[in-house]
């Protein structure tokens, strides 16, 4: 269950950056915007938040 977690949250990582680097390029939008509130890079914090969480669950546990 661990490694499906952790194979998961790196394939959604990739899509992140994929994303970073598409908005970069201004072929998707780079920012993400909701009414009333300040501009979101929300890519960025998501590939963090997923690369961590594939370590996470491919961490050797002794």
């Amino acid at each position: 269950m661990k490694r499906k977690i952790g194979k998961a949250a790196l394939v959604l990582a990739s899509l992140s950056v994929i994303w970073l680097i598409l908005g970069m390029l201004n072929m998707v939008p780079f920012l993400i915007e909701l009414p009333q509130e300040t501009s979101i890079r929300a890519h960025a914090s998501l590939a963090v938040i997923f690369l961590l969480i594939g370590s996470w669950a491919f961490w050797n546990e002794d």
